[in-house]
């Protein structure tokens, strides 16, 4: 006979997740109530429940090994513990400079021909140096203060025009509440909260710290109103957003 009467020792995976979770949600409140706003998040957390009862009834029928069904399961519990909760308390901070440098200062080489000319006065004074280039500096055009939504955050989010006429989007001095797979967008509008039309930068590179994101050429920041928004894949959601006027 394959299936028995569960001991309550089997229910142990359940139980981690159930505490974890309780955990998460009494000391983080906002950020895990956040998911219940995004309809990506509610069918990934369905579909996680579907399976996992599924994978529930399917091995108590088939598998007689409990311990093996114990372990597996506890593996279960933890990976989606993983995913879920502990992004939440690892923060990385990442501290950029400025992205570019300025050009070098370059001298034209002296002369190595030996003999009575290379000292002479008209020598000399026919070695000239080349003029330094002067690198010309970004300049800030506009400053916002990041807004946590449903998460928190603070630090300063400023946009700067190159020589080129190029965008770097800094975030300067930042903390935002950790979580899985952040990314950072530009959308047109004020204090937008969705995507929706907006342009991906990159892959935020820490919750914390100094960096600068490059815009694309074909994006001008200078006219109308536009937000940084960080957003999270993972769950679907927005984590904070700022609008630099």
């Amino acid at each position: 006979m394959l299936s028995s009467r569960p001991r309550w020792y089997e229910l142990a995976p359940e139980v981690l997740l159930v505490v974890g979770l309780t955990i998460f949600f009494v000391d983080e409140p906002d950020a895990a109530t956040s998911a219940f706003k995004s309809t990506r998040a509610l069918v990934l957390m369905a579909l996680a429940a579907v399976v996992w009862l599924g994978a529930r009834l399917l091995s108590a029928r088939l598998v007689p090994w409990r311990f093996a069904k114990l372990g597996v399961f506890t593996v279960g519990a933890a990976a989606i513990l993983a995913v879920v909760v502990v992004p939440a308390y690892d923060n990385d901070t990442v501290v950029e400079t400025f992205p570019g440098s300025s050009p070098a200062t370059t001298a034209a080489p002296l002369s190595s021909a030996a003999g009575p000319s290379s000292t002479s006065p008209s020598a000399a004074l026919s070695t000239t140096t080349a003029p330094p280039t002067t690198a010309i500096d970004p300049v800030r055009i506009r400053v916002g203060q990041f807004r946590g939504i449903d998460h928190r955050a603070s630090g300063t989010v400023a946009v700067y025009r190159q020589a080129d006429g190029r965008y770097v989007i800094g975030l300067e001095d930042f903390d935002i509440q950790p979580g899985p797979d952040y990314d950072l967008y530009v959308v047109p509008g004020a204090d937008r909260q969705k995507r929706d039309n907006g342009t991906r930068l990159d892959d935020l590179r820490g919750n914390r710290g100094t960096q600068f994101y490059e815009v694309p050429a074909s994006i001008d920041l200078s006219n109308g109103a536009w937000s940084v928004l960080v957003w999270c894949q993972t769950f679907g959601v927005p984590v904070a957003n700022a609008t630099p006027v």
